[in-house]
């Protein structure tokens, strides 16, 4: 009783503490509105940003309040009326916004004063938030800006970018980033964006997540503009009766040629923009109206297509040409401003991008990335499990195995998504019928996830997945969890226990535990995973069972302040992997240093020396084995990258040395050329020369990718990919064009062929429309 009691005294405590934040963020805006009747817009902006961007707004004791909430706040001015969003910043437009303009270098020299200025301006009203930005730069004819495609990287180019915590608890968010153009980047933050720089649903910065937003930027005679808005509709938060509670917000900006970046509320140069707990806070919004929540997305798909009229591929002249149509729909309900139901019927994914083909000179599945429309929102929110880009790698949960088959596509009947937040808790629940097609039954596809977040950004959850079709089913249960140990050091955990219907007996788990450091000069991390012989994640990826791995990595991350060096990264990698029983199966020392130019172009040069022991043969191309037994390999990499932001750039890397008993020489080249931002290609070419016990073989892949892109809502695209393995000529070229935000328009073709008949395989046209309706 005694507890309860004090429990009910600290849930009074806090609302009085919340109701006092809230008169004094009140009478501050009344003040800044006094204010502003007597000076100047500019003027005003001034006096308010001394008054807001360092001020006590909150309870420095209250666990949810960072010291970065309390020392960087600003207060959120509502607008008289929507400022145009041109790219042209009238400051009569932002008459009584806050104005922003003291940044801190994050790189190259942290914690130094900015070598160019920067002007910052916020506003809201009942529909959205307004930003304008004004980028100051003493060289304009410097400024870097080649990018008009939508969710094209700007890494190599000026920048401007706005991080928004929603939940405000100092993890989570949303990212919104532009350039000079106007062109549009975002992505969503789950557990402070630990994947930042990949890809793909199982990261927790997906950068494939697209919101309807509008940004327009400008060239200035002594720099340049963007103006933003961000529909609240567009976005997932909390809500309190009159007001949305304090958001965490931070500002950082990209001077390209400099290679350098600045923040408003300071993030240190081991980490970067998804560092949610560092941000400042925003708050004072107030009279936020209700946002429409029903979307509606139906599309109309067309297509022609001519295909062998067997298995095997068969003359030009006897395929058969198949015309098809069709249609579904997407619907997103927001049952609260944090809780969103995704419906899908009929699902399509005729619009996306073609995998790039890969050479497989391992005897272990490749994995390859989600780029599927629905399942990316919230896609980080069900990342589970432990990998990188080599050796065993466990994801708890893969949406591509959903309505995917060995590459070919199995229809999605229909399904539902659940995803947000309910307090401290992440909900995700899933599950989708897929159809029957050939030897693949029509099958039940299910995840439930949940996380909850604990204090000082840990977090605790669990994960089951369920895949049943015809009384077959594969199941898995898993748990896992992070630890901020402290600001520059976090521990990661998990365990996960899969069973099968034809499968009897244990050994089906993998768990891992990992540690992570991140300082100013160094970066170290550290892992240990056992996988079972009979895990099998049935939704997930796997590829290596039955093993137990220690992996770690030690890092150097010296800044300079040479005219020509910018950084380097000389660093150590181990690995040592052995069977169940301790038998070693492979180990791995990496010896690598990177060094960074000013400018962006990057030296390499790396020592690998490793064992790997082989228990069966494998194929390693058609004819050429690889025996049992023991092997010791030896190999030096170089590598040059120059500066990619330039007209036309270059990737080298060179790889020779022992490999399997033989000799590997592998060449890694890749060139790209932009002319201004329309147009861009990048060709590629990976070698491999390799002489075996067994025989001897050569691999050539090449890929082109030309992209023309006519403004930011029309975007072409081609990538022709060839590998001389299978002789095959791979073209995707599509034509997209965003006719409203959230609606497009798609002309994709496709075609696969022989070069040495050459013969067609397969080839189709698909025409395909999308809309956005709002109700």
């Amino acid at each position: 009783m005694r507890g309860f009691s004090m429990l009910i005294y600290l849930l009074l405590g806090a609302a009085l503490a919340a109701n006092s934040a809230v008169d004094e963020v009140l009478a501050l805006q009344t003040q800044q509105t006094q204010q502003s009747g007597d000076r100047s817009a500019d003027a005003t902006s001034r006096h308010a940003a001394a008054a807001s961007s360092r001020g006590p707004v909150g309870d420095p004791d209250d666990e949810a309040v960072t010291e970065a909430d309390l020392e960087f706040q600003l207060v959120a001015a509502r607008a008289s009326a929507p400022p145009r969003i041109d790219g042209v910043v009238e400051l009569e437009e932002w008459r009584g916004a806050v104005l922003l303009d003291t940044f801190v270098q994050s790189q190259p020299d942290e914690g130094a004063a900015p070598t160019e200025a920067t002007e910052v301006r916020l506003l809201y009203d009942e529909t959205s938030l307004y930003i304008s930005a004004v980028m100051h730069d003493s060289n304009p004819s410097g400024i870097v800006a080649s990018v008009l495609r939508r969710d094209e990287t700007h890494n190599n180019n000026d920048v401007f970018a706005v991080t928004l915590d929603t939940y405000h608890d100092h993890r989570n968010g949303f990212f919104f980033e532009t350039n000079p153009l106007g062109a549009k980047f975002d992505a969503q933050i789950i557990g402070e964006g630990g994947g930042q720089g990949r890809r793909g649903a199982q990261q927790t910065f997906n950068a494939d997540w697209d919101a309807v937003w509008y940004a327009a930027g400008s060239r200035t005679p002594d720099g340049w503009a963007v103006e933003i808005e961000i529909p609240f509709w567009s976005l997932r938060f909390d809500r309190e009766p009159g007001q949305l509670p304090a958001w965490g917000i931070n500002f950082r900006r990209t001077i390209r040629r400099k290679t350098e970046q600045v923040y408003w509320a300071p993030v240190p140069r081991q980490y970067n923009a998804t560092r949610m707990s560092l941000s400042g806070m925003l708050v004072g919004l107030q009279g936020v109206g209700e946002p429409r929540n029903l979307l509606v997305k139906p599309y109309a798909l067309g297509d022609v297509g001519q295909f062998p009229s067997g298995p095997d591929e068969t003359p030009f002249s006897d395929h058969s040409t198949d015309w098809s149509g069709d249609g579904g729909l997407d619907i997103k309900w927001t049952i609260t401003p944090n809780l969103t139901l995704d419906g899908t019927v009929n699902t399509d994914f005729a619009q996306v991008e073609a995998d790039d083909v890969q050479v497989n000179l391992t005897r272990f599945p490749l994995f390859f990335p989600e780029k599927r429309e629905f399942f990316l929102e919230n896609a980080g929110l069900f990342a589970f499990g432990l990998g990188g880009f080599e050796g065993p790698r466990v994801i708890g949960f893969h949406s591509r195995n959903i309505g995917i088959s060995d590459g070919s596509e199995v229809s999605i009947l229909g399904g539902a998504r659940l995803t947000g937040k309910a307090g401290s808790w992440g909900i995700g629940l899933m599950s989708l019928q897929t159809d029957s097609s050939g030897d693949v039954s029509s099958a039940n596809n299910s995840v439930v996830r949940l996380r909850r977040d604990l204090g000082n950004r840990s977090s605790v959850g669990v994960m089951f997945t369920n895949q049943q079709s015809d009384g077959d089913f594969n199941r898995s249960i898993g748990i896992d969890g992070r630890w901020a140990l402290d600001d520059s050091t976090t521990a990661d955990g998990f365990w996960m226990s899969t069973s099968e219907s034809d499968l009897e007996g244990g050994d089906s788990w993998a768990g891992a535990v990992s540690l992570q450091r991140a300082t100013q000069n160094w970066r170290i991390t550290g892992s240990v995973m056992e996988i079972g012989e009979n895990f099998n994640p049935g939704l997930g990826f796997v590829n290596r069972t039955g093993l137990r791995q220690l992996d770690t990595t030690v890092m150097w991350t010296p800044y300079h302040e040479a005219n020509w060096v910018r950084n380097q990264t000389p660093h150590v990698s181990y690995r040592y992997l052995t069977d169940r029983d301790g038998r070693l199966l492979t180990r791995r020392w990496h010896f690598d240093w990177d060094l960074f130019l000013k400018r962006g172009d990057k030296l390499s040069v790396a020592h690998n020396r490793a064992f790997e022991q082989l228990d069966l043969p494998f194929e390693i191309v058609p004819g050429v084995i690889i025996p049992t037994g023991s092997f010791e390999s030896n190999e030096l990499n170089f590598e040059f990258v120059s500066d990619p932001s330039r007209v036309g750039h270059v990737n080298a890397n060179y790889t020779t040395g022992t490999f399997f008993g033989g000799h590997r020489k592998q060449l890694r080249l890749t060139t790209g050329f932009r002319a201004g931002a329309r147009l861009s290609t990048a060709v590629g070419w990976t070698r491999n020369d390799i002489d075996l016990p067994g025989g001897d073989f050569v691999t050539n892949l090449w890929s082109t990718r030309i992209s023309y892109d006519i403004n930011t809502r029309v975007f072409l695209a081609g990538l022709f990919q060839y590998d001389n393995l299978t002789d095959q000529f791979f073209s995707n070229v599509r034509l997209n064009f965003i006719h409203t935000p959230g609606a497009d328009l798609f002309l994709v073709y496709n075609e696969r062929r022989l070069t040495e008949d050459p013969t067609l395989i397969d080839r189709a046209i698909i025409l395909k429309a999308t809309h956005l309706l709002r109700f």
